[in-house]
């Protein structure tokens, strides 16, 4: 697919929409509540984890849940490999500035050394290894399971959410 096609609900969306059949898959129902005619594929990522959005768009597609519309988004331009260049609206971002993102990843990479010690080294290996926002975003998953197993799941949850949000 086309990072700047934008989709539309059908009818039928609308209807599943408004009757929650309970055959959507949590990401999906996500992406469907999202999809407005305006948002792009590409604006969509931040709502799925990597390799989740084309599966859950082509799966509503083929349940005719949406479509695409005939127009393109524009997408901002590349800053660096991973990263789009920052609006002018706000200050940067990890998302969006490459030493944003490096900063937060050393402040993930400390987090998890500080509360885990020689357990956390191969995991703060692997966060310092990503070179992009989606690439650390994709690990964060992996990370959230092994922090809750040696420390608790309110800290595990707490450091995803605190950092997946920055990502975004």
């Amino acid at each position: 697919m086309n990072p700047g096609t934008t989709f539309a609900k059908t009818d039928k969306g609308k209807v599943e929409m408004a009757e929650r059949s309970g055959d959507l898959t949590a990401v999906q129902r996500r992406l469907l509540i999202l999809i407005d005619g305006k948002k792009s594929e590409n604006d969509l990522s931040a709502f799925a984890r990597g390799g989740e959005l084309d599966d859950a768009l082509e799966q509503l597609l083929r349940l005719g849940l949406i479509e695409p519309t005939s127009q393109l988004a524009s997408l901002q331009p590349i800053a660096a490999e991973g990263f789009v260049a920052a609006l002018e609206r706000g200050p940067p971002r990890p998302a969006t500035s490459v030493p944003e993102f490096e900063k937060l990843r050393d402040a993930a990479s400390r987090f998890v050394s500080e509360r885990l010690g020689a357990v956390g080294e191969p995991i703060c290996a692997a966060i310092e290894r990503c070179g992009s926002p989606a690439e650390l975003r994709s690990l964060l998953r992996g990370i959230e399971i092994f922090v809750s197993q040696r420390l608790s799941a309110e800290t595990a949850r707490a450091f995803v959410q605190h950092f997946g949000a920055l990502l975004l």
